[in-house]
């Protein structure tokens, strides 16, 4: 299931997007432990901050253009078999609207249309989240974060857990106003989706770096503890190869994630688009040589988290936040 699923339709060049990063990963800056702490982020193998800094540019993409279909290796037209007729278009316009959770049929479906926070599904940890109608991807509510520094502002939810094969799929639409930048910021870490459980340490995160003045997405994991484990380390995007997008501000993005425990294996779709250079397995990642394993998921959590010490302004909205065992789309 799950990564299997897709490699069909990811193809082989999907295969070869992920083995270019591998034998490029040391040189050209992807797997970075963060420059920096935070409550609950440390390293393994700290890099001087200049280092991280001094990492090369990628070359800037036109902002929001998170790259073609074919560019990426994604799957195109048709859903793939086995996963229900499930619609995982590209096209942008089919995304809004109003909310489709009533009619969803999945696991878990929280569009925030209520106006609070549904303390029998989250729990809230540090800054409280608002519900708010100032932006909204479907319906009329949204979670609203704002945050004034470095720390962290999310909501964690237990209830579908434990999942079959210890896999589950995730989807959310997430709107930054902003995130971190110069002259405030030279390098910064973030993660906006962190799910941990038993047997090994850490958190597996959807995440973000700010590197050479561009913030792209990233996974990856803060396994430090355990012996075996992969260490400190975010692999940033570099789809299309190359030439890897900066996440935009003041637009809703289409974030999906999968999580395949029983394999050890994860994938990142930015608006239904796969992107190969952050799929990672037990051999191809961004760690310190170690096996990549993830945990017995328990929870995962949503919202905002900021390692490095700061005072800016950090602010997004989350909406239709989504958890089932197969893949979602950007559609249902």
């Amino acid at each position: 299931m799950g990564i299997r699923r897709v490699a069909a339709a990811a193809g082989a060049l999907g295969v070869f997007a992920l083995a270019a990063w591998a034998c490029s990963s040391s040189s050209d800056g992807a797997g970075i432990a963060d420059a920096g702490g935070g409550p609950g982020d440390g390293t393994t193998a700290p890099l001087p901050e200049a280092a991280v800094e001094a990492a090369p540019p990628g070359d800037d993409a036109a902002p929001g253009d998170a790259g073609s279909a074919e560019d990426a290796g994604a799957e195109t037209g048709a859903p793939p078999p086995g996963d229900g007729g499930r619609d995982f278009s590209t096209d942008r316009s089919t995304f809004f609207g109003d909310s489709r959770c009533a009619d969803a049929g999945l696991q878990l479906c929280e569009d925030f249309e209520s106006g609070k926070i549904d303390t029998s599904v989250w729990t809230v940890s540090g800054t409280k989240p608002a519900v708010d109608t100032l932006q909204h991807a479907r319906g009329t509510h949204a979670l609203h974060i704002t945050m004034s520094g470095n720390g962290q502002s999310y909501l964690i939810e237990k209830k579908t857990f434990p999942e079959p094969n210890d896999t589950y799929f995730g989807r959310m639409f997430v709107y930054f106003a902003s995130l971190p930048a110069p002259p405030g910021m030279t390098y910064s870490h973030w993660t906006v989706i962190g799910a941990s459980g038993s047997g090994v340490s850490g958190e597996i995160r959807v995440s973000g770096q700010l590197q050479n003045g561009k913030n792209l997405w990233g996974v990856g994991t803060d396994n430090r503890v355990d012996d075996a484990g992969t260490g400190d380390w975010t692999t940033s995007d570099d789809d299309p190869k190359g030439h890897p997008t900066a996440v935009p501000l003041n637009q809703w993005l289409c974030i999906e994630w999968m999580h395949e425990g029983d394999t050890s294996e994860t994938q990142l779709w930015w608006d239904d688009v796969l992107h190969p250079s952050l799929s990672t397995s037990p051999s191809v990642n961004g760690g310190n040589g170690n096996p990549f394993i993830l945990p017995q998921f328990k929870q995962v959590w949503v919202g905002w988290d900021e390692y490095q010490t700061s005072t800016e302004p950090f602010e997004l909205w989350i909406d239709e936040v989504a958890i089932d065992t197969r893949r979602i789309g950007c559609v249902l």
